[in-house]
């Protein structure tokens, strides 16, 4: 999300939009026009009138033609929001539909299928998906529950993909509130494609949550020759790296594992640049997954889950190749097929190079939003 906003923004201003930013916390500076709302952030039952003030005077203040909302904590911003009339909600993840925001069984590994509903409890305390934490669960549970009784009052919400867009119209939204727009790569796609790495590599570069597999791909790491080296980018903590360690040493590859931390936007360039093949591994139904667009924008190809909207860039054979999500020798096997075929990884470069350029521009994004944008003026 936030890959996202810092790219969009800018767009937007450059075509003469005023944009105002509200955030929770973190680096101030970033935008024209940025006010910081901790309470944005908050899940205390006690804060949401509080934030819901605080809100609506800021909009009282700014009089917006819109009000984009990405990733909001707090229920009263969405009520001081909804209340507007004016409130566009962006599904980057599932938080406005799931209280545990992505339909991910943590003991099982598994996608969930449910839309929200009192059995929400008894399924988490079998599956674990909620947090364990009782007031926290019950307010995320009050928080989609509020959103799907205002759903007609909601003007828009934008989907990544035509599966996220399935999951909201399956809680009950509207086909006509519904849009699926894809993001945009926030790389700019090389002019050809790309000479391959003197060394075979695999890069799995992402937050290090239990539903992106990393597990998976140390496992899959483990099965592979020796000559082919791993490299883990992402906010790894040291717990986080011990235990990278220590499954790494049990698959037999930890020798041929490296790990780096987070990576800024300049730096992500330079690694993908030392990939091979990037690996996708996640186990949540991803809403679009931007890492795997950036990778086709280098001339990489991609091995990914099959999970949620990524069909939606990788084409089987051509831009990378679908797993089954958890499985670790398939995504091996799939990986040894492709190292073992130079000309196929060349080809692929080529062709995600051009998808990102046909599908995937910031150029057609910005469009598909600015339509969205005027519908929404047009009949406030």
């Amino acid at each position: 999300m936030e890959t996202y906003l810092l790219g969009l923004i800018p767009l937007l201003e450059a075509e003469g939009n005023e944009v105002h930013v509200g955030y929770a916390s973190g680096q101030g500076g970033l935008f024209r026009h940025e006010k910081q709302i901790p309470l944005l952030a908050s899940i205390r039952f006690e804060d949401i009138g509080p934030c819901r003030e605080a809100v609506a005077a800021w909009i009282r203040e700014t009089q917006p033609d819109v009000i984009h909302l990405h990733g909001i904590q707090n229920l009263g911003a969405i009520q001081a929001a909804v209340a507007s009339g004016r409130a566009i909600l962006h599904g980057h993840d599932y938080r406005p539909i799931c209280p545990a925001s992505n339909f991910f069984f943590k003991r099982s590994k598994t996608i969930c299928q449910r839309t929200c509903g009192p059995g929400c409890f008894a399924v988490t305390a079998l599956r674990h998906c909620l947090t364990p934490r009782p007031l926290p669960a019950l307010y995320f549970y009050r928080r989609v529950q509020w959103i799907l009784r205002h759903a007609p009052r909601i003007r828009q919400v934008i989907a990544p993909s035509e599966a996220a867009r399935q999951r909201f119209l399956q809680a009950g939204f509207e086909p006509g509130q519904v849009t699926t727009l894809p993001y945009f790569c926030p790389l700019p796609p090389r002019d050809e494609p790309r000479p391959l790495p003197p060394c075979p590599t695999l890069t799995f570069l992402g937050r290090a949550s239990y539903n992106k597999g990393w597990e998976v791909f140390i496992a899959a790491l483990g099965l592979l020759p020796h000559e082919v080296q791993g490299l883990m980018v992402g906010n790894f903590s040291e717990t986080d790296r011990r235990n990278i360690v220590r499954l790494a040493g049990r698959a037999g590859c930890a020798g041929r594992l490296t790990l780096e931390g987070w990576a800024g936007r300049d730096a992500v360039v330079g690694i993908i640049a030392r990939t091979t093949v990037l690996i996708f591994p996640s186990l949540w139904p991803e809403t679009l997954g931007i890492v795997g667009l950036e990778a086709l924008s280098q001339g990489v190809p991609v091995i990914a889950s099959d999970v949620g909207g990524v069909r939606e860039w990788l084409i089987e054979g051509v831009t990378g190749s679908l797993v089954a999500p958890g499985d670790a020798a398939a995504l091996a096997g799939r990986v040894a097929a492709w190292l073992g075929d130079t000309a196929k990884l060349t080809r692929s470069g080529g062709h995600g190079l051009e998808l990102i350029r046909n599908k995937f521009s910031p150029s057609r994004h910005l469009q598909g939003l600015t339509d969205i944008y005027q519908s929404v003026c047009a009949t406030v």
